[in-house]
């Protein structure tokens, strides 16, 4: 068994529904070189699949693995786990990115969001305030959610907790998605075709 694990993240880039707009445009003054990625999530592969889609007879695509974040997404509320198949059913609105991590990190990263899944208690509409002021107000006025979790926050401890990133700074998905790409060399691809976005500098291709 090798002692490291192949990982995703999913960057979702849909401008067409308001709320993602709202949450793009709200984190570009601050992140203005960055893409407009208004939620994210964790994809793990499964040992015996590959991330690769296969096309099924009702011709929809189908993604193996299984993603987490937070979401309110259809019945979900909250730090969820769910199968990368229903999450990822429209491709063309995702970006990814895709490194490997320690599998002894890995296997403890997991741990930690399983228990945030199995204490679920809903979706942080609280922690979302954090890009209407500065992050030193945010933490002066105590408003950091230790029991709900918005999508960065669950992913950006994913990363923290497999070595990826070092300190939980509430970065925003086009935050997030940066740093990424950054400390893993991984660059930022279109979902739809794999084609990059951005390369391991996070320079525009």
């Amino acid at each position: 068994m090798s002692d490291t694990v192949l990982i995703r993240e999913a960057w979702y880039v849909n401008q067409r529904k308001w709320l993602n707009r709202a949450i793009a445009a709200a984190t570009k003054l601050p992140n203005w070189d960055t893409e407009p990625v208004s939620h994210c999530e964790v994809w793990e592969k499964l040992p015996e699949r590959p991330f690769s889609w296969e096309t099924h007879p009702e011709t929809t695509t189908r993604y193996s693995g299984q993603c987490w974040t937070s979401t309110t997404r259809g019945k979900a509320n909250g730090t969820v786990v769910r199968p990368a198949a229903g999450v990822l059913d429209h491709p063309e609105n995702w970006y990814y990115t895709e490194h490997r991590v320690l599998r002894s990190k890995f296997e403890y990263a997991k741990a930690r969001a399983q228990f945030r899944v199995d204490t679920n208690k809903g979706y942080s509409a609280r922690d979302l305030t954090r890009y209407g002021m500065p992050l030193w107000l945010f933490d002066a006025l105590g408003l950091d959610d230790k029991w709900q979790e918005i999508c960065c926050g669950h992913v950006e401890t994913w990363e923290v907790d497999m070595g990826v990133l070092v300190g939980r700074l509430m970065r925003s998905p086009r935050r997030l998605c940066k740093a990424v790409v950054l400390a893993t060399g991984s660059p930022l691809r279109r979902l739809i075709d794999n084609s990059i976005v951005r390369d391991k500098y996070w320079v525009k291709v």
